[in-house]
């Protein structure tokens, strides 16, 4: 089982009003794969095995670290450090765009489904499985919680 990370999501809040603030929040879509919906929220770490295609997986660190990147070398005069950062933004690319709105929409849904810590795995917006990064031993945890045996 992967390390049980409780790293507060309040700090991210502040930086998704920056994110919506640039248009980057996009209407999530329906799957209509079968099985559950699974959506994983993740730190900077590798899900195990392969997700399926029902999965929807969040990096929510990705906000924290444009921000660092944007911050990084900034000049003391707050003028200049606005200039500079308004800069970088308009060098973002298309790929780093997508990453954002990925991060900016799992912010918007774990706070929707009361998360406070990661890695948690959500399945069909009803049942929470956190501290475990591997989509089958959760999806395990998920269906004995189904039925009966266990609670995620």
């Amino acid at each position: 089982m992967a390390d049980y990370h409780r790293n507060s999501l309040k700090g991210w809040y502040v930086a998704l009003s920056v994110i919506v603030a640039f248009g980057l929040i996009t209407n999530l879509q329906a799957n209509d794969a079968e099985g559950p919906v699974i959506e994983a929220f993740v730190g900077n770490i590798e899900l195990g095995l392969r997700e399926p295609e029902n999965t929807t997986v969040y990096n929510i660190e990705r906000i924290a670290h444009l921000q660092q990147a944007l911050s990084k070398d900034l000049p003391s005069d707050p003028e200049k450090a606005k200039k500079l950062v308004l800069d970088r933004f308009q060098q973002i690319d298309t790929q780093l765009s997508h990453e954002l709105e990925n991060a900016a929409n799992g912010l918007v849904q774990a706070m929707q489904y009361g998360i406070d810590r990661y890695p948690a795995i959500v399945f069909d917006g009803k049942a929470v499985v956190y501290g475990i990064t591997d989509i089958r031993a959760a999806s395990q945890v998920y269906r004995q919680w189904q039925a009966g045996e266990a609670r995620p």
